[in-house]
This record gives structure tokens, C-alpha cells and sequence, in this order.
């Protein structure tokens, strides 16, 4: 995968190896499934939406009344925006995305949903380790480092300042 901006432009363009943008798209549909299919005891559900109000029963219906549904949508949008960007119905070696600012942060919001499911689906803690020494799935373990790569290497792009 090669990050870079777009000469002259503010955003992102993305050279990604055909089996890159097939996994992205996979990754993208496994997302989009937890957001639409995911049970509210589902731990990666949880990280995605978290309650507001975890002690108050009434705020939390109240707060995920209101907002629960957007926040889902855009998350959803975000991973749709994704799936798009990867097609590679021509079945080339390589495609290029070229991403504005919007799209790029749309891809960023795709990225940290995803490493929030596959962290849980890892047993990672929040710190980035595993929460126990068990031999984990090692292609969801690769996943996430491997977003987390892109995504790194997005916000070095979009930011130049901050890396």
C-alpha cells in the first residue's frame, strides 16, 4: 500500500494491491454487519456505541433515542464509503483511490470502527496488548495492525504537522 497526498490538492490518494482492496471490502461488510446485526450485549457493539450514561437507565434511553440510530448511520455510511472506493471490477493488479478531506475522514472513521471490533474479537486491551495469554486469531491480530498502519499513514498525509 502506498499513502500519499494528492499533489496540489488537500486529501489522500491510496495505491492499494488488488488482495488490499478485497480485504477492505470484506472488512468493510463485516463492520456494516456488526452496526446492523450486532446485539446490544455484543462487546464490539459496545465499543462502537457506548452508553452515555452507563449508572442512569432513563438518560441512556433517552440519549440513545435521540442519537443511538445517527451514530450508527454514519458509521455504516463510513464503511459504504469504503466498500465503494475498493471495487476492482476490472480485476487490476492494483487500483487507486483518491480521496478528498471528507472522504479521507470518512475512511478514518471506518478504520477506528474496525480496530475497535477487531480488538475486542482479539481480546485486546486498551492499551494495545492482549488481555491474556491465550494464542489469539492471528489473521484478526494482522487486521489490526494492518489498519492501523493506513490509518496512521492517512493522518500523517492529512496532518503533516502532527507526525
Amino acid at each position: 500500500m502506498i499513502v500519499a497526498s494528492r499533489p496540489g490538492a488537500e486529501g489522500v490518494r491510496l495505491v492499494l494491491e488488488s488482495e488490499e482492496a478485497m480485504l477492505l471490502a470484506e472488512l468493510a461488510d463485516q463492520v456494516d454487519s456488526v452496526l446492523l446485526l450486532g446485539t446490544p450485549d455484543d462487546p464490539a457493539v459496545g465499543r462502537l456505541l457506548p452508553n452515555a450514561y452507563p449508572d442512569d437507565a432513563e438518560a441512556e434511553a433517552e440519549y440513545s433515542r435521540y442519537t443511538r440510530g445517527g451514530l450508527r448511520d454514519g458509521k455504516r455510511q463510513a464503511a459504504q464509503i469504503v466498500r465503494d472506493a475498493t471495487r476492482n471490477e476490472q480485476g487490476h493488479p492494483t487500483i487507486e483511490v483518491v480521496l478528498d478531506e471528507v472522504e479521507a475522514w470518512s475512511w478514518l472513521t471506518f478504520l477506528t470502527d474496525l480496530r475497535l471490533i477487531l480488538s475486542e474479537r482479539v481480546g485486546l486491551g486498551e492499551n494495545g496488548e492482549p488481555e491474556d495469554d491465550d494464542e489469539r486469531d492471528d489473521y484478526l491480530r494482522a487486521a489490526y495492525e494492518w489498519a492501523g498502519f493506513v490509518q496512521g499513514s492517512m493522518l500523517e498525509v492529512l496532518d503533516p504537522m502532527e507526525a
